[in-house]
């Protein structure tokens, strides 16, 4: 048969290629059925390994235009298709699996395709050819297996089945032996939430009897009455942190189903990983920063107090200045200028000098005063005014020093001087600046 001239082959080629996922499922669902699937312990990869075994062959019939119409033509074995698939059976039966089981399930292996092909979408005719296809080939692989089997049986005998059943349990106790070494809490959960099976860190921290076969939400105190339920609230391969046992101990939760792995499971596994120190290091790095930010908040705060404080001076400092000079200017242009004025048109030099006492007195009063009532400007020697004329132009302790030939340790007892006659030692108030407040002129 060539071909192009099979109608089944472009379903064939598509079922080789295509995702695997639901072939997976109806092949969980025949082996379930059939009672196997309790018993195997295939993995999905080796699944995946048995279609693409099964199918090469298959699909290399075609494309060569040898497929015979009849099965018998088949067992001739003309081309050798069959010896990878022989090789496959006769690793499963090294493993212990008797006949009937192997059997059984290359019979839902077989059904399971079959199944696949019904729900491709294609025209029905080529559907019947692509599964009269399959039966074929399976038909004829069936007794294929059959008399390999009967032929090398002989072979293994009971002590040979023997030594293979305590290899196998070897291998076993080695991989209980590594889940018992780890200190992670592991418990194996069947599809209805029952804990199945548990580690020897779990004994370590729970009774055995009061763990197995109760439901794994009451063991560890977890939202859910359901394994479905539950993993609604623990989704599939997402951590989680706990305390299940006390409020001292907090662990890591991860939840991984055996069934990524093994198509023969439904149960899944819970991984507890002891995180106490972890946590407990964050929850010091939290603290830390919630009083570093706490402090911060307060300094910011005191900070911002300030600032009102400081803004409200401020302007009080600058109402209090622009009132002493609308003072003052009101007072120079009431009492001050008109009296000048009249000095200017007076005659009489007695009138003159009388009008000069009343200008004098009027300046003095506008002068600061001490406590005794003294204009403070007036406590100061002929040589401090100067000083003060000179620190009023920005001049420098030196500057002043050279300008009046004095030493610059006099100059700077000058300045100690007038600071006290001005009231201004043990303030932080600048000397320029209170001169220039003052009005001081040369």
């Amino acid at each position: 048969m060539k071909a192009q001239d099979s109608t089944g082959y472009r379903i064939l080629l598509r079922l080789a290629e295509a995702p695997h996922d639901y072939f997976l499922e109806r092949w969980s669902v025949r082996m379930e059925a059939a009672g196997y699937l309790q018993h195997t312990t295939a993995k999905r990869v080796d699944c995946l390994v048995a279609l693409k075994e099964f199918m090469q062959p298959l699909l290399g019939h075609i494309e060569r235009h040898d497929m015979p119409e009849e099965f018998s033509a088949l067992l001739r074995c003309d081309t050798g298709w069959e010896r990878f698939l022989i090789e496959s059976a006769r690793r499963h039966r090294s493993r212990g699996i008797t006949f009937d089981m192997f059997l059984g399930c290359f019979k839902t292996f077989v059904y399971s395709l079959l199944d696949v092909i019904e729900r491709m979408d294609a025209p029905y005719s080529h559907k019947v050819e692509a599964r009269r296809l399959v039966r074929l080939y399976g038909d004829a692989l069936e007794v294929l297996y059959l008399q390999d089997w009967i032929r090398t049986f002989p072979e293994f005998s009971s002590s040979r089945l023997d030594e293979m059943n305590r290899l196998l349990t070897l291998e076993k106790c080695r991989f209980e032996n590594i889940l018992n070494a780890t200190s992670d809490l592991m418990f194996v959960v069947d599809g209805n939430g029952l804990v199945a099976n548990i580690n020897a860190a779990v004994k370590a921290v729970m009774e055995e009897a009061s763990t197995l076969n109760r439901p794994i939400w009451d063991v560890l105190s977890l939202e859910g009455a359901s394994i479905g339920e539950l993993l609604r609230y623990y989704p599939v391969g997402i951590t989680c942190e706990l305390a299940p046992f006390d409020e001292t101990t907090i662990y890591r939760m991860q939840i991984n189903p055996i069934n990524s792995v093994s198509l023969a499971s439904d149960q899944y596994i819970f991984v507890l990983t002891n995180m106490t120190a972890q946590a407990m290091q964050r929850q010091t790095l939290e603290r830390i920063v919630d009083e570093k930010t706490e402090a911060l908040r307060r300094e910011k705060a005191q900070l911002e107090e300030m600032n009102i404080t400081l803004r409200n001076v401020l302007k009080s400092v600058g109402k209090e200045h622009e009132d002493h000079a609308s003072n003052l200017a009101a007072k120079v242009n009431t009492l001050v200028l008109p009296a000048l004025d009249r000095i200017e048109s007076e005659n009489d030099a007695s009138i003159r000098k009388g009008y000069v006492t009343v200008v004098k007195d009027q300046l003095t009063r506008l002068l600061p005063r001490d406590p005794g009532g003294m204009p403070l400007l007036l406590k100061l020697t002929q040589t401090e005014m100067k000083v003060c004329q000179f620190i009023q132009s920005g001049h420098s302790n030196k500057d002043i020093a050279d300008l009046m030939n004095l030493s610059v340790e006099t100059i700077q007892t000058h300045r100690k001087n007038i600071r006290r006659k001005l009231g201004l030692l043990g303030k932080s108030v600048s000397l320029y600046a209170h001169l220039n407040t003052m009005g001081l002129h040369d």
